[in-house]
């Protein structure tokens, strides 16, 4: 405590001798100013009392008001043009007081004289912070500064130009517009060029760095201003946009990477609120797995929709921990009152499942707890199967019992004729939802279907991020796989809407978009990042300057060459565009009881050959994958 009140001293001390040098500094400015200008415009006489006694009024009132108008908080090494007009305020109004007193006191002051003077003073008293700043800066020395290419002259531009030339990373170098009309011109001190020859100009400036400064331009026009630099080798980065500068603690300067998100989304097809409504507002809602991707954004989305109490189901401690302390600060953000219940615990546990759900009378439950790893549900195929179909079971029984209004689940693409576990797993979790709505009242069982989300834990994105960073090498399966993808946020909202559109049984399928190949995947995320991709004979070898390996590494066991979402093409259109209704055929009840007691038995006993068998048998769809020769 004793250290704290002495550093704490230290810095007053140090405050109060900095806040002296600026009075000390600016005394002498006003008083030279003064003197310059009777002397400059030859009042007489020079030297007298009175002479010095209006000196002391005006020192006083240009000081005073340069106090209090919180001049001297302004840090001189980040000073900008708005320090103008306290300093003009300071000496218009000193000026004013030195005639009127000049003329009391009858001294030989002329209206030129106090006109000089206030151009001298105020000039003095800026242009010194300003020549300290450009001295002092941060970011004054060019040595070792990126270069940077600042994209978009408008006002976002302009403001960026100013932000980086304070910094120690980047030295803006000029802009780059697509209107043609500002080609040539200086826009806050740098030359506009228009986007033609642009390797060339890249090149001729010595270009490290692109700074897209347009925030709110289309999806199609930012892929297309990348595509004009991702050949290039040249780092392109980009500027928050509006919404996170107005509820972010984020500045115009804070540049990111444009990433693969940036390019793979969609322009965004506007939300049915009444569909969003509908299940979530002023409702009990419960979401299991609320710790993973899709879990998480789903309770973002539910926060936002005001719903009476948020139930988070969760197996992992430090995953409900985290989304828990998130969404307790978006709901205090927000101003709203809804009632937030952190759950820890496994959905295959019924009692306690039952006991949840019943004890907070949930209306509306989303169920995204999931084994969904492909590789690691294979190597432990019984807890998959445990997890994935009992799981949903148990969850689904116990919904049924406490008369759960809306219960939906969260499929994916891999349980359509499924080769690995994991998507076997998730049809029969698709199967366990149909029967369950044949058991039950008042609960509506709806699945929805997608592929992969951007970002998720496990995506091929985050990964070969990551691999770039090391230096490569990026690693893919195979040279011709191709999966769907869709950003989490995206996803989250449509799942929510979905559900609204239930009746019962249907399986919804969320539009993908096309198939992306993996591979042009990886090669756009190394182009962004301004590096090279290119295909070593084999891994090990001395990589290039700049140059990021890709290496084919074979199809792992149960991995598809592409994804579906349909078992068979029979869907239908629902009122919103992006989702599509199919309901499709399974076992009758009386073979799928038998077929979940039988594999019960199985799991209990760890005997994976049997859950295979009973998984094929059961009409999930699986089969082998097929061989595929993964050569170049």
């Amino acid at each position: 405590m004793i250290i704290l009140k002495k550093v704490d001293a230290s810095f007053r001390a140090i405050k109060s001798t900095k806040f002296l040098l600026h009075i000390l500094i600016d005394s002498f400015i006003i008083a030279v100013s003064f003197m310059l200008s009777l002397m400059l415009t030859k009042a007489k006489p020079f030297f007298s009392q009175d002479v010095f006694v209006v000196l002391g009024i005006t020192l006083s009132c240009g000081l005073g008001i340069l106090i209090l108008s919180g001049f001297y908080k302004i840090i001189v090494s980040y000073i900008t043009g708005m320090a103008a007009i306290p300093a003009f305020l300071a000496i218009g109004t000193s000026s004013l007081v030195a005639y009127i007193s000049a003329l009391m006191l009858m001294v030989d002051v002329r209206l030129s004289g106090i006109t000089l003077f206030g151009l001298l003073s105020f000039s003095g008293i800026l242009g010194i912070r300003f020549i300290y700043r450009h001295i002092k800066m941060p970011g004054r020395s060019k040595v070792g500064r990126k270069k940077v290419l600042i994209y978009g002259a408008g006002s976002a531009g302009r403001q960026l130009v100013n932000g980086l030339g304070l910094t120690v990373e980047f030295n803006p170098v000029a802009f780059m517009d697509d209107n043609y009309e500002l080609k040539g011109r200086l826009v806050g001190g740098l030359v506009v060029f228009d986007s033609k020859n642009t390797s060339k100009l890249i090149d001729k400036l010595g270009i490290d760095l692109v700074v897209l400064a347009m925030p709110s331009i289309s999806l199609e026009q930012r892929r297309a201003i990348v595509s004009k630099f991702v050949s290039l080798t040249v780092e392109v980065r980009i500027i928050p946009g509006y919404e996170e500068l107005m509820t972010a603690d984020k500045d115009i300067s804070d540049l990111r990477d444009v990433s693969i998100y940036d390019l793979l989304g969609r322009n965004p097809v506007p939300p049915r609120a009444h569909l969003l409504d509908k299940t979530i507002n002023n409702k009990v809602v419960a979401v299991t797995g609320a710790g993973g991707s899709i879990g998480s954004e789903l309770c973002r989305k539910i926060i936002s929709r005001s719903p009476k109490t948020l139930l988070l189901i969760e197996n992992s401690e430090f995953a409900l921990y985290t989304i828990n302390e998130e969404l307790k600060v978006k709901i205090n953000n927000l101003g709203s009152n809804v009632v937030l219940v952190p759950i820890l615990g496994s959905v295959q546990d019924y009692h306690k499942m039952k006991s949840v759900i019943g004890g907070f009378s949930v209306e509306t439950l989303f169920h995204a707890a999931a084994y969904k790893h492909v590789p690691l549900v294979e190597n432990n195929i019984s807890e998959g199967v445990k997890n994935n179909v009992f799981g949903t079971l148990a969850l689904a029984r116990a919904a049924v019992e406490c008369d759960v209004g809306v219960f939906t689940l969260i499929s994916t693409d891999k349980a359509v004729r499924p080769t690995n576990i994991m998507g076997a797993s998730k049809r029969l979790a698709e199967f366990v939802c149909a029967y369950m709505m044949d058991q039950g009242q008042n609960t509506i069982f709806s699945m929805v279907r997608f592929g992969n989300v951007l970002g998720s834990s496990g995506s091929v994105v985050p990964l070969f991020e990551k691999q770039i960073k090391d230096g490569g090498p990026v690693t893919i399966t195979h040279q011709d796989i191709t999966r769907f993808f869709m950003t989490i946020p995206e996803a989250a909202e449509l799942v929510i809407q979905a559900a609204a559109l239930g009746k019962g049984k249907e399986v919804f399928l969320l539009d993908m978009g096309a198939p992306i190949k993996i591979l042009d995947l990886a090669k756009e995320m190394i182009r962004l990042k301004g590096k090279i991709p290119f295909f070593p004979e084999k891994l090990g070898l001395i990589t290039p300057f700049q140059h990021i390996p890709i290496f084919f590494t074979g199809l792992r066991p149960g991995e598809k060459l592409f994804e579906e979402l349909l078992v068979n093409e029979n869907s239908e259109k629902t009122e919103h565009p992006l989702i599509m209704s199919a309901v499709e055929s399974g076992p009758s009840n009386a073979e799928f009881k038998k077929t979940l007691k039988n594999l019960r038995e199985a799991c209990d006993s760890e005997n994976e050959f049997e859950i295979r068998k009973i998984l094929i048998d059961a009409g999930s769809g699986l089969v082998s994958p097929p061989q595929i020769n993964n050569g170049d």
